[in-house]
């Protein structure tokens, strides 16, 4: 069981087949690069596993998140991965929903782990979306700017493609049923003039929360100009934000005005929490994040299909459809993991503290 690039997956499945050697069930992983350290640790934890079939997990490295035609050529390389039985991926929501109709066209399953674009419910049969999608992260996001902060105005940044427009309009649908004003939308992309944006923004007048549905560079940036105009104004982010120690980086000392909704955070007390985040720490030296958690069940999800149903793509993405109906949940990282309608879905709120994401306190 392993780690091995795209390219030498190749040529190793050419030399087994040759050799006459037993396939191996290859699972692909479409990440940017950050992605190795959840790899590893799933390789790490299906190593100790004493039967099934013989696991070995490629990764895809190659091209920049969320640009869809690299993301398109990223997929069409992992299909042509001989003994292939599913992908985990992509980074984004763009990049996922550029890839899908490459997997489903194949009938290749594919479980997306942190994309929440609610446009992936219809990508197709064989894409499996993990994360709670944009409309339940935005009542999650404006109940905590209501009911927490006391919020009654709020600013809006978005990033204007799949992943903020769609985060943008759950947190504004929730914002308006419970009767909080929008003072302003603004979008920025990486390129975006911030302090100019800022100003703008500000000309209707101070906010009393700051929602971000953006990724961790223009979250970081709008929080440290904010905090030179209006310091007191707390910033809540969406769960692209989350990418350590980048954020940090990016925000300065604004960090202490950012909250950051994600899907896990460290410090639970579950034993299955506590043995991943340990594992995590040892094998990369570094602390876990949500998206990190999110991956590592994909990944695990994944290979748990094939131990239980073998390496036939058409079983395993039944086994993923059968998760709370006719099979138990999945027990991972994250929680109970299903792909019904109506499964549960959660996020926890993040502040940093000592450069840690640490969680919003009841």
């Amino acid at each position: 069981m392993g780690q091995r690039s795209v390219a030498g997956t190749l040529l190793v499945a050419g030399a087994l087949a040759c050799g006459g050697e037993p396939d191996v069930a290859v699972i692909g992983h479409a990440f940017p690069s950050g992605g190795a350290a959840s790899v590893a640790v799933a390789r790490d934890e299906i190593a100790t596993w004493s039967r099934g079939p013989t696991i070995e997990i490629v990764y895809d490295s190659v091209g920049t998140l969320d640009l869809a035609d690299l993301e398109v050529e990223r997929a069409l390389r992992l299909v042509a991965v001989p003994g292939l039985v599913g992908v985990v991926g992509h980074g984004g929501s763009r990049a996922s929903l550029a890839a899908a109709p490459v997997y489903n066209d194949a009938g290749i399953p594919h479980v997306v782990p942190t994309s929440t674009s609610r446009l992936l419910a219809h990508a197709g049969p064989w894409t499996f979306a993990l994360a709670p999608d944009d409309s339940v992260e935005g009542v999650f996001i404006a109940d905590f700017v209501a009911d927490r902060l006391g919020a009654r105005r709020v600013l809006l940044f978005y990033v204007n493609d799949e992943y903020g427009q769609g985060l943008r309009e759950g947190v504004r649908a929730e914002l308006a049923r419970r009767g909080l004003a929008v003072v302003d939308e603004m979008p920025v992309d990486p390129r975006s003039d911030f302090p100019t944006l800022v100003e703008a923004a500000l000309l209707h007048g101070a906010p009393d929360a700051v929602v971000v549905a953006a990724r961790w560079e223009e979250t970081g940036r709008i929080a440290r100009y904010l905090a030179a105009r209006v310091p007191e104004v707390p910033v809540v982010a969406g769960d692209g934000a989350m990418r350590l120690p980048a954020l940090l980086q990016h925000a300065g000392p604004a960090i202490s005005s950012i909250c950051v909704a994600t899907f896990w955070l460290p410090g639970s007390p579950d034993s299955v929490s506590q043995a991943f985040a340990e594992r995590f720490r040892r094998l990369n030296a570094t602390e876990p994040t949500g998206p990190d958690a999110m991956t590592h069940d994909a990944l695990l999800l994944m290979a748990h299909a094939v131990r239980e149903v073998g390496p036939d793509r058409g079983a395993i993405a039944r086994y993923l459809q059968a998760l709370g109906r006719t099979r138990p949940a999945y027990r991972g990282v994250t929680g109970r993991i299903t792909f019904l309608p109506d499964r549960a879905a959660g996020f926890v709120m993040a502040r940093f503290e000592g450069g840690r994401a640490v969680r919003v306190a009841p």
